[in-house]
């Protein structure tokens, strides 16, 4: 890691947000260098967590910067390797789980731009959502509002991008089978997005009562 790279991140640390300049630098130091390292990613991934007001255009570099790390582009397509993948899950675990919108779009992002993705990783997203839905608390949540079980636009959004991605409905096997269906059940009663309706009535693959 570079020391301007840390210096930067230090400071924003200690602000709580990242100023437009600050945000620059970082871009500037990522593409001078080609590729970002293990370290700098770790420091990213470490510095949006200190984030009170976390700007769209943060969220943006976040997603871009550990995107060029996770993918190895060598080749025609890109790809994230297990042990990759399980970097990512362990460093989020290690910060206590999935807790940001930036965290979790990035791995909707990998999931769709990687032709072969680890379904770890595919898991640990679906995951983090079902939690949401369940607790009214995470990722996808503004404010922590528990009570009963509900799903919202945004969160079926993700699932069907997360359902859809790569080769499409043909990664929706057993797993994605049985997690719609605890959804659908945990969620009877509540005040259900109407997405979440058309995302289980979707053709070929992802409802629980369509078999192709």
């Amino acid at each position: 890691m570079t020391i301007q790279f840390a210096d930067i991140a230090h400071a924003t640390a200690a602000d709580g947000e990242i100023s437009a300049p600050h945000l620059l630098a970082l871009r500037q130091l990522e593409w001078d260098a080609g590729r970002i390292g293990r370290e700098e990613a770790e420091e990213i991934l470490a510095l949006n967590r200190t984030l009170s007001r976390p700007s769209g255009a943060w969220t943006d570099f976040f997603v871009e910067a550990l995107s060029a790390y996770l993918l190895d582009g060598s080749g025609a397509r890109d790809h994230c390797s297990e042990d990759t993948a399980s970097w990512l899950t362990d460093a989020l675990d290690a910060l206590g789980g999935m807790a940001t919108m930036a965290e979790l779009e990035l791995l909707v992002r990998v999931i769709e731009r990687a032709e072969r993705v680890p379904e770890a990783l595919r898991r640990y997203a679906l995951e983090a959502i079902e939690a949401a839905v369940l607790t009214g608390t995470g990722p996808t949540r503004v404010s922590a509002r528990p009570g009963t079980p509900r799903i919202t636009g945004a969160e079926c959004r993700l699932v069907r991008r997360i359902l859809f991605a790569g080769a499409g409905p043909a990664h929706a096997g057993p797993s994605a089978t049985e997690f719609l269906s605890r959804i659908d059940r945990a969620t009877r009663g509540g005040d259900n997005s109407p997405e979440w309706r058309a995302l289980l009535d979707a053709p070929c693959g992802v409802s629980p009562s369509i078999s192709c």
